[in-house]
């Protein structure tokens, strides 16, 4: 049977399934968004469908770990933070941009002096640079959520994972299999078992909300999926591709659905994490086709970044169709898809891209796809979604 890093290496070194994986990933969570913003969030915790809102963000940083180890371990860091930066702050910064120029003022229910002289206008600026905001002056007020991108919750907890990236490649942590292991495993055991004892209300009140940041709360599992995405990769030469243990996961995580009361257990995650994980790379790692329409580039940050504004823009122009039922959810649904591959699509070949190919110098992926001669398909990079695996240079 083959291991991870046979499979990868049996295909240069470029995961074919991450490119599938990132668009499924990405659409999944427009679909539940869809639910969530149509009024139907708690409908959606009581049957099966709550493991997709625990799943899907774990999943896609589960895949930027893995992928990113395959870079960073033979960058600089002032690379690897040139990299990352080039990836994110682009496009995040025009896409905060439309919100505030654009959709705020044609959408808002105040006066456009009143619009722009508001402290939530000025302050929506600070997304870029990762302190999130999630209100436009009288942007939304009468949708279920007055959020104008509630999906940019996630961008504190990236860099976060950047940061832990860029300590590792300076404690030269990546080349080490046992370290990033041996810090997971805290992680995991620290926010599994010590939590559900009450021994953090021993720390000082400062200290107890980091530790609850860091290795509590539901958003920690996120940083915990990115440290397991990096010990994957670490240990690709050891763990098989094995469509056994993949289906094995997958039943597990189907199990694990039947049971909402799952997602309030802490202890879960010690063995959902690695189960979403190893899905996570089986996938990547398999070859899966995907329509020709995204072929032509990675679509997928374009598609997280934008979804939310663009479906909150169609519940407040159709209130009535969107509101009070599953048919006006699935109205949002197809609408805001419909949107958003065209904005993603701009997205990519006007910002992304020409940003991205200035990576060229010092990307595997760039050089392997020639994105700097205007080849179509990308060194993806991520915000969510993130880079095609690379092998490292030997």
């Amino acid at each position: 049977m083959a291991s991870l890093e046979q499979t990868l290496n049996r295909y240069r070194g470029i995961g074919p399934g991450f490119d599938f994986l990132r668009v499924f990933l990405a659409v999944c969570i427009v679909f539940v968004h869809a639910i969530q913003l149509t009024g139907y969030r708690e409908a959606l915790m009581e049957t099966p469908g709550w493991f997709l809102t625990y799943a899907l963000v774990p999943m896609f940083f589960a895949l930027s770990g893995f992928l990113i180890t395959a870079s960073a371990i033979r960058l600089s860091l002032k690379n690897f933070l040139l990299n990352r930066g080039l990836r994110i702050v682009p496009a995040l910064a025009v896409d905060v941009v439309i919100c505030a120029l654009v959709i705020g003022p044609l959408l808002t229910t105040y006066s456009l002096g009143d619009y722009f002289s508001g402290a939530s206008f000025r302050v929506y600026f600070l997304n870029v640079f990762g302190w999130i905001h999630y209100s436009l002056p009288g942007v939304f007020t009468n949708n279920h959520s007055d959020q104008v991108n509630g999906a940019l919750w996630t961008v504190p907890y990236e860099i976060m994972c950047y940061v832990f990236a860029a300590i590792f490649i300076v404690a030269n942590w990546l080349r080490s299999k046992f370290k990033v292991l041996a810090l997971t495993t805290v992680f995991l055991l620290v926010g599994g078992f010590i939590h559900p004892f009450g021994l953090f209300a021993m720390l000082p009140e400062t200290l107890q909300g980091a530790a609850d940041f860091l290795l509590v709360s539901k958003e920690s599992q996120i940083l915990e999926a990115f440290l397991l995405g990096i010990v994957a990769y670490q240990w690709r030469a050891s763990i098989q591709y094995s469509k056994t243990a993949f289906w094995g996961c997958v039943a597990l995580c189907i199990l694990a659905a039947l049971f909402p009361r799952v997602a309030s257990w802490n202890i879960s995650r010690l063995v959902l994490l690695p189960a979403l994980t190893y899905m996570t790379v089986f996938i990547g790692l398999s070859a899966i086709p995907i329509p020709s329409y995204f072929k032509k580039g990675d679509y997928s940050y374009g598609i997280y970044l934008y979804h939310d504004p663009l479906m909150q823009s169609v519940i407040a122009l159709f209130p009535a169709i969107a509101m009070g039922s599953y048919a006006g959810t699935a109205f949002t649904f197809l609408c805001g898809l419909s949107m958003v591959l065209l904005m993603s699509n701009l997205s990519w070949h006007f910002v992304e891209k020409p940003i991205l190919a200035m990576r060229k110098r010092f990307s595997f992926v760039a050089k392997v796809r020639d994105l700097g001669d205007g080849a179509t398909r990308a060194d993806t990079g991520a915000s969510l979604p993130e880079d095609v695996t690379a092998a490292p240079e030997r």
